[in-house]
């Protein structure tokens, strides 16, 4: 029921009915009690010996094997457990020195009438005469006395005796090749196959080639077996080139006509039971412990199949290499499934119970119509086996078999028996917890889904997941620095890029508010406004001008001497407030000039205090690694902060501008007193004086006015200030531009710390790479590469950006034309590279400065596209700052990125890294996906991987097609067709099908030819 399994064959024993057979013989046609004994004594050795498969090479006839079945069809015979090809050996005449011989194996179906025939078609030289008991008499009696004597045989013996002349013809006839490979062909329904010694005693190796070439490539041609004991032939027979077969390979292969051979090695036997010696061999007793092993069904169909395929499906050794695996691991080899309903259940419908599944260790194929059942048995060995894949489940579902409340689910449960270790149970209606181990992978259609296309569109990081998974488990433990996963190493290994990073982009943040900042002074109105201002301060001053006080002259009268002290004391208080308001004017600049300090002394300290938090944060960092080599913090770094200049800086400001403030309430004093002596000396004038005076005092004042409006630089709204900041203005193109470019700097920095994580993270599957390096087939074939690469998809960029901006304007209208705006100029650049990456940056800062300039042409900020409550900068530090550029690890198959794959090679690379990558052991179970996997896509990409990773893990694939079963070489194929009320009927077939119900479809893919692929899932055609 396991199908295509390894097992012990050996191909070469014989009979008691068989010349030179040591022991008891058989002294007539098998049905005397003596015969009888002998024939049930050779069942019972067949029985007990290793091999399951035996071929009766009896010489020059079937005796031995008609005797056999003849017993076998009596009743009360013993029961013949093994598989027993009838065969024959035989010898050719060769065009050299030495003895050929020859073997040809027979069905163990074929009818009597053929074997006679068969053996009727052989010639025999020297007489011309068919082979038989009376030719080898006649060849014997006609054959020279040298040859005679050769082999110590005297001809007045033989004359005499006919026994004695058939036992010579038995020793030294020779057949008519011709008539050897004209007999094999004669059989009809490829029931007979030519069977060759190579490197055995009077084998065809030995045969010179190069002298008798004709002969010994027609022997080659009709020779699909051949019998050979060493490695290095063995390999050659199958197309396998070694070491030890190098130097004649390409010979080799050549006189096979480039056509592999099965290579076997027999017993030999010519006894029931060896006594432990090489030369006296029992059944099964293999020399120097060559035992011929074969992947196949025991059966005749199994025998051609490893004719078709020698390679894959035989071993000449101790034990074959998956055996060995097998026996070694068997804890992660599931022995069967059993379903069965729970106790008590009283569920009428019998569904599932009394359900068992022997499994094959190697490649299972469960095939079926749609809707058979096959995902019900991917999802119950999922099950059973704790695979998490549960949401994917298509059968075990709550609107499928589970029901809204877990019926009729709840009344089944599933058993995974192991070759070792304890067996797994769970109830058809419970997920396994969350904490249970996965003894499988599944990998259900959902999954496919969910992992390929997904991944694709950047809506999902389960991919890349897996990858960091199985690329974390082939990272060597003394790399992995103590972390526990992907995770934990990343952590571990970037956590001074990431601090880089936060310094970079904080940096970034402060350098878009001043560009914001420009750009929102650039405005247009921002000019107007200024200059209208400028206008406004101009007119102001003209009307100054037209209320100019009129000049006055100053009187020549003489003064009095009170007079002339009064005017004295005038011009003397006019000079000392001219004097007090240039020191009002100085003390204001120079209070400006001191906030302007004191402010530098604040930022300087909250700098130094945000350096000595940084350096704290990072001593803590490196604590736990300083202690790992003896080392305190102090020893690496210290800090120190010289503060005391700062404070003296800070103090000297605070102390003057508290004593300017001083001042400045003295001057405002000194005013008001010098206003009332002015007052008192202007009263002591005479009336001309006095105009004059007062003259003085309103051109002052009117002088007051003007000066305020002109104002200076400093002062923003005075006219000055205003056309300071207009001239500003003419200079901010020029500032902007320098900000950008230091944008452009920082975001390179950025790019670069972005850069340096790809890099490192590309050291992680460096040991995994050179895993595919070693592997032929995912080298060459194909050239399956790990990538780490700086990606972003434009969907991603997409949903940031427009949670900033209104998609109303331009390029920017609509939610599909937004998108695809992104989308085009993502894909225009290389964001794995610098230049790439800081070119997209433009671009896309260049696509919403236009955007916001067809809402409104003088617009020179984003301020117009912005969503409410959203700033320019913050765009900017979306844009500049790569917040949606990230290391992703991605795969390059056949030098193609994953995401440029269709989504049936996207299935097939995700197999081939599941099955050729992934360490893990545990059996894979493959529900093929009719969409993401196709059957051609299995076919050209996927068959080469089965048949590589079955070597190392039980493999059970679900498909619609059985085709595709054979193609892939399963080993075991599984028919299921479920009845709820006539319990679940299997049939079993092997990868060998034998009689099948399926379609005679599958047979010819067996044959060589492969039918056209049913991708529908309709009956099998």
């Amino acid at each position: 029921l396991r199908g295509a399994e390894w097992r012990q064959w050996d191909l070469h024993i014989h009979s008691p009915a068989s010349f030179y057979w040591n022991g008891p013989r058989l002294q007539g046609d098998g049905t005397s009690a003596q015969d009888v004994a002998i024939v049930d004594q050779m069942i019972g050795a067949l029985n007990a010996a290793q091999p399951v498969v035996f071929a009766l090479m009896d010489y020059w006839g079937f005796d031995g094997w008609l005797a056999l079945k003849r017993r076998l069809a009596q009743p009360g015979a013993p029961r013949l457990e093994k598989t027993v090809f009838p065969g024959i050996e035989l010898r050719l005449c060769a065009p050299m020195s030495g003895r050929l011989n020859a073997h040809v194996i027979f069905s163990d179906k074929i009818d009597n009438q053929l074997l006679l025939n068969f053996r009727s078609a052989l010639q025999l030289e020297l007489v011309n005469l068919p082979l038989s008991d009376h030719g080898l008499i006649a060849y014997a009696r006609n054959a020279s006395t040298a040859i005679l004597q050769k082999h110590g045989i005297k001809k007045p013996d033989i004359i005499a005796d006919e026994h004695k002349a058939l036992q010579a013809g038995y020793k030294i006839a020779e057949l008519k090749a011709e008539s050897y490979r004209a007999a094999i062909k004669a059989v009809p329904e490829n029931l007979a196959i030519g069977f060759m010694p190579f490197m055995t005693n009077d084998g065809l190796g030995h045969v010179n080639v190069m002298e008798h070439y004709a002969y010994a490539m027609s022997l080659f041609d009709s020779s699909p077996i051949f019998e050979t004991r060493d490695d290095a032939h063995w390999h050659a027979f199958v197309g396998r080139k070694t070491e030890a077969n190098v130097k004649f390979f390409d010979a080799f292969q050549e006189a096979l006509g480039g056509v592999p051979r099965l290579p076997v090695s027999g017993s030999d036997a010519h006894q029931f039971v060896g006594d432990g010696t090489n030369d006296a061999r029992g059944y099964g007793d293999y020399p120097s412990g060559r035992i011929t092993w074969i992947k196949a069904d025991p059966t005749w169909e199994g025998l051609r199949q490893a004719v078709r395929e020698p390679e894959k499906r035989c071993y000449i050794g101790i034990s074959p290499p998956k055996l060995q695996r097998v026996e070694a691991n068997k804890t992660f080899y599931i022995d069967a499934l059993s379903l069965a309903k729970v106790d008590g259940s009283t569920l009428a419908d019998a569904w599932f119970d009394g359900c068992t599944l022997p499994l094959n260790v190697d490649l299972v194929a469960i095939i079926g119509n749609k809707g058979s059942g096959k995902s019900a048995l991917a999802d119950v060995l999922a099950l059973v086996g704790n695979s998490q894949q549960h949401s994917h489940f298509s059968f075990l579902r709550a609107d499928r078999f589970r029901g809204k409340a877990g019926e009729p689910a709840r009344q089944f449960e599933g058993e995974l028996r192991w070759l070792a270790g304890e067996s797994t149970r769970a109830n058809l209606a419970d997920n396994p917890a969350a904490d249970r181990v996965e003894l499988v992978r599944y990998v259900p259609q959902g999954r496919f889904e969910a992992l390929c296309n997904e991944h694709v569109t950047g809506r999902s990081e389960n991919f890349e997941k897996e990858l960091r998974s199985v690329i974390f488990s082939h990272i060597p433990s003394e790399d992995r620095l103590g972390a526990l996963d992907f995770e934990q190493l990343i952590d571990e290994q970037e956590g001074v890029l990431r601090v880089r990073l936060d310094d970079a982009r904080k940096n970034l943040v402060s350098v878009n508010r001043v560009i914001a900042g420009i750009e929102d002074q650039m405005h247009p109105d921002i000019r107007k406004n200024l200059e209208e201002q400028i206008r406004l301060k101009t007119v102001q001053i003209s009307e100054l001008e037209l209320n100019k006080p009129p000049a006055i002259s100053e009187p020549a009268d003489t003064l009095t001497p009170d007079q002339v002290d009064a005017s004295a004391t005038l011009v003397s208080l006019v000079d000392k407030n001219k004097a007090l308001d240039t020191e009002e004017t100085l003390s204001s600049e120079s209070l400006t000039s001191l906030s302007a300090r004191r402010k530098a002394v604040r930022n300087i300290r909250e700098r130094l205090a945000l350096l000595q938090s940084q350096v704290a944060v990072a001593t803590s960092e490196i604590a736990d690694d300083l202690r790992l080599i003896d080392l305190k913090p102090t020893d690496v770094v210290e800090l120190e902060i010289k503060d005391d200049k700062l404070h003296s800086v800070d103090g000297d400001a605070e102390n003057k501008v508290q004593a300017i403030a001083l001042r400045l309430q003295e001057i405002k004093a000194m005013k008001e007193g010098n206003a009332g002596q002015i007052v008192t000396a202007t009263e002591a004038l005479d009336g001309p004086q006095r105009a004059y005076q007062q003259y003085v005092n309103a051109l002052r004042t009117w002088q007051i006015s003007v000066d305020a409006i002109l104002g200076s630089s400093n002062i923003p709204d005075s006219k000055r200030g205003l056309e300071a900041r207009l001239a500003q203005l003419d200079k901010l193109p020029f500032t902007l531009e320098e900000r950008r470019q230091h944008r452009t700097e920082i975001a390179g920095e950025i790019f670069d710390v972005l850069s340096t994580q790809r890099d490192q993270r590309s050291t992680l599957f460096k040991p995994l790479q050179r895993l595919i390096e070693e592997n032929a087939l995912i080298r060459d074939d194909y050239r399956l590469q790990f990538k780490a690469n700086l990606a972003a998809y434009h969907d991603a960029v997409s949903e940031k950006l427009f949670a900033l901006v209104k998609q109303n304007v331009g390029e920017l209208r609509g939610e599909d034309e937004s998108r695809a705006a992104i989308k085009v100029r993502l894909e225009a650049h290389d964001l794995d590279t610098r230049a790439g990456a800081l070119a997209f940056a433009e671009d896309l800062h260049k696509l919403l400065h236009d955007s916001a300039r067809q809402r409104s042409p003088d617009q020179f900020d984003l301020t117009g596209l912005m969503r409410k409550d959203r700033t320019p900068s913050e765009v900017y530090d979306l844009i500049f700052g790569f917040e949606y550029l990230e290391p992703k690890y991605t795969l390059m198959f056949q030098e193609t990125q994953i995401e440029q794959l269709s989504p049936g090679q996207r299935g097939a690379l995700l197999l081939i890294f599941y099955l050729l990558v992934d360490k893990k052991r545990n059996p894979i179970i493959l529900d093929q996906p009719e969409e993401n996997l196709d059957n051609e896509t299995i076919v050209s990409l996927l068959v080469p991987v089965l048949n590589a990773a079955k070597k190392n893990r039980q493999i059970i694939m679900v498909t619609h097609n059985p085709n595709l079963a054979v193609v892939c070489d399963a080993e075991q194929i599984i028919f299921a067709e479920f009845d709820r009320k006539a319990n679940c009927r299997i049939t079993y077939l092997s990868g060998a099908i034998e009689d099948s119900a399926i379609n005679a479809a599958v047979v010819n893919v067996l044959e060589g030819t492969k039918p056209a692929f049913d991708n529908r899932g309709q009956k099998y055609q």
